[in-house]
């Protein structure tokens, strides 16, 4: 997963750079999504903060969460839990509820069924 943090009129540690890939890395490891990239985008106007992250995925899928606070580590953690819930959002609406297999897995067990 490459993922990309930059800062926009202030700056940030390593440290604190390092916090946020792994913060984002940590939420995103257990979803069945295939995450390719994400991009984290702090800014400072001002005594606000705003955290832009943009989380792009496999299917053509990509999330975008925009959160403004006093504290840009709440910002972050807010945007990020945004762009969490728009994913398991579009994974339920993927899902199949009649057995609980996702539509590629049964699009797959077709294709298998019609091959034999």
């Amino acid at each position: 997963m490459d993922i990309k943090v930059s800062a926009r009129h202030f700056t940030i540690s390593e440290t604190e750079r390092q916090n946020a890939i792994d913060q984002i890395t940590g939420r995103f490891a257990d979803l069945t999504l295939t995450i390719i990239s994400a991009s984290v985008v702090l800014d400072m106007q001002g005594n606000r903060y705003t955290a832009d992250v943009v989380v792009n995925a496999k299917k053509d899928f990509t999330a975008a969460a925009q959160v403004e606070d006093f504290d840009w580590k709440k910002a972050l953690d807010a945007a990020i839990q945004k762009t969490e819930t728009q994913i398991t959002k579009y994974l339920e609406k993927r899902k199949h509820h009649k057995n609980g297999e996702t539509l590629t897995e049964l699009e797959a067990k077709n294709n298998a069924k019609n091959a034999d």
